[in-house]
């Protein structure tokens, strides 16, 4: 009886502390958070209310479109943007919004920026430039119309 005892003893025994561990690395990299800030407004500059039509600003600030009259020059938005070396970014814009001068209102759409497809941080400060299109209306009520928009930049 001893001699069972005994074997059922260092069987439970071996089997309690058999143990086995392996290990992993762990790593994390940081990088700078982008960043953006608007240095230059979009500017439809000046134009005749007597005909339905569109002002096209293209992302270099030249204009297509409804003749411009007065000397404002038109002028795309610029933005400054700083993301980490080449860590790729995507540029958000709005759809459309809504300019308004009183209670007159008037729409931009189709923005459009020139950061490219996939653009990739350098860790230092790109310009995008930003463009739309403003749609007046035949007999557009005359005034200064005003808004703002968003631009949004995110890691991918």
């Amino acid at each position: 009886m001893k001699k069972i005892t005994f074997i059922l003893l260092a069987f439970i025994s071996g089997t309690a502390f058999a143990q086995e561990s392996a290990t992993a690395n762990a790593a994390a990299d940081i990088v700078s958070p982008i960043t953006i800030s608007a240095e230059d407004d979009l500017n439809f500059g000046k134009v005749s209310n007597n005909i339905a039509g569109t002002v096209v600003i293209a992302t270099d600030g030249t204009a297509t479109g409804l003749s411009q009259i007065g000397t404002t020059s038109p002028a795309a938005a610029t933005f400054d943007v700083t993301a980490a070396s080449g860590f790729a970014y995507n540029v958000t814009l709005p759809n459309s919004v809504v300019l308004q001068s009183g209670s007159n209102e008037i729409t931009v759409d189709t923005f459009q920026d020139d950061a490219g497809a996939t653009p990739q941080g350098t860790g230092s400060i790109q310009t995008i430039g930003v463009g739309a299109t403003l749609n007046v209306d035949a007999s557009q009520p005359t005034g200064n119309y005003t808004g703002t928009f968003e631009v949004t930049v995110g890691y991918n």
